[in-house]
């Protein structure tokens, strides 16, 4: 036997070890998160924390706003909210309350706080099963959890979600910033908006450029501008991350073509 033949096999047989020896090792296989299915066989605790979810996270996008177990930097803070809901307004349960204020958020408002809800269209993000997981949730936060789940609640969410069509409605800039609620935290002299949270973007196209101007709504937390009316503007960013999602593709052109036009 020559040389190169004995290598050979001496490299098939070490190779051939070393697959057997990974073989006999359990194989853990990695899967995504599994996402909470609403139904209406769900406890309260279990509808209470698919809404948790929607609260913390970009779905709701609630904290951006609003705080729990402290204010938020915009909106109040929502411990206890279960049991607030209940005396706010005479005659109305705690469960009608938040679903209203989530609806129509301006209807009620905190004292000491600006309406900056009205824009955000929660009946358009949030398909009515998934509304009820948030009031649920809400409910727990220092109250008892009455909301429920229907069939015609699971139905209008498996007919296309929400409220169907695209969040926004606006075609033009003028309509879409409001209806985006931009003009909680902005000020833009064009439309009357009188934000002090966020830059002024009165000028903003003599100072980014369109491209920066649609980086900062896609992605706020890319480029923190360094002065806010009141002081350094926020690091990171308290603009909600899913504008991206949230405006069609035209739209958002719409708006950055505007906003890079004020100079």
């Amino acid at each position: 036997m020559n040389t190169n033949l004995k290598i050979f096999l001496f490299v098939l047989v070490v190779v051939s070890s070393y697959l057997g020896f990974a073989n006999s090792i359990p194989q853990i296989e990695s899967r995504p998160p599994a996402t909470t299915e609403l139904n209406v066989n769900m406890s309260p605790d279990e509808l209470a924390l698919a809404g948790k979810d929607i609260v913390t996270g970009d779905k709701g996008g609630c904290l951006v706003c609003h705080g729990i177990g402290s204010p938020g930097p915009r909106a109040p803070d929502l411990e206890g909210v279960g049991a607030r809901a209940a005396t706010r307004e005479a005659g109305m349960t705690a469960e009608a309350y938040l679903q209203q204020a989530l609806l129509k958020p301006c209807d009620f408002v905190v004292e000491g706080y600006d309406c900056l809800m009205g824009g955000l269209a929660l009946d358009r993000r949030l398909n009515p099963a998934e509304q009820k997981s948030v009031i649920a949730f809400l409910q727990s936060l220092g109250g008892q959890i009455t909301v429920k789940l229907t069939p015609q609640d699971l139905a209008a969410a498996g007919d296309g979600g929400a409220s169907g069509g695209p969040e926004f409605t606006g075609a033009t800039a003028e309509e879409l910033i409001p209806q985006a609620g931009c003009q909680g935290c902005h000020t833009i002299e064009a439309i009357a908006a009188t934000g002090t949270v966020g830059p002024n973007l009165s000028d903003v196209g003599a100072r980014l450029s369109a491209e920066e101007i649609r980086q900062s709504i896609i992605d706020p937390n890319a480029v923190i501008a360094e002065k806010c009316p009141t002081g350094p503007c926020p690091n990171p960013s308290i603009m909600p991350p899913n504008f991206g999602d949230r405006f069609t593709a035209k739209q958002l052109e719409i708006v950055v073509s505007y906003l890079a036009s004020l100079k």
